[in-house]
């Protein structure tokens, strides 16, 4: 599994704690920031590699959220859009698709750990 490590501001959490800041809205924001943002991408992507043709991602949006602030932990689905281009056949085409994360908040370190499942790929090997 991998963890990506995203720190936030002190003030973003007590937000969160005073009401003022949906956890949702912090996630979004946090998550869309160019580093984060750039890792989800990316590992979205090569999830979807072996599905065939060129794969690319522009973009997810945090379409749920849940958080237990006594327990600093909660859940994360991200909403994307999958293009699917297929060259020599001069195809293109597009689906949509979710991920549900969990994630931990570590308040001492203002550090967001977000849980990514490295997800099992078939190997057409493992079919003979």
């Amino acid at each position: 599994m991998a963890t990506l490590r995203i720190t936030y501001q002190t003030i973003d959490y007590v937000q969160i704690q005073n009401g003022e800041l949906s956890i949702m809205l912090f996630l979004d924001d946090l998550l869309k920031a160019e580093i984060p943002r750039n890792a989800i991408i990316d590992h979205l992507t090569k999830y979807h590699s072996p599905d065939g043709g060129s794969i690319e991602i522009n973009d997810f949006g945090v379409t749920g959220s849940s958080y237990d602030a006594e327990k600093k932990k909660g859940q994360v689905k991200i909403s994307y859009r999958i293009y699917y281009f297929y060259g020599c056949a001069d195809i293109t085409k597009d689906a949509g698709d979710h991920e549900t994360w969990n994630f931990d908040i570590d308040i001492k370190n203002n550090t967001l750990l977000l849980y990514i499942p490295e997800y099992e790929q078939r190997s057409t090997a493992d079919e003979f």
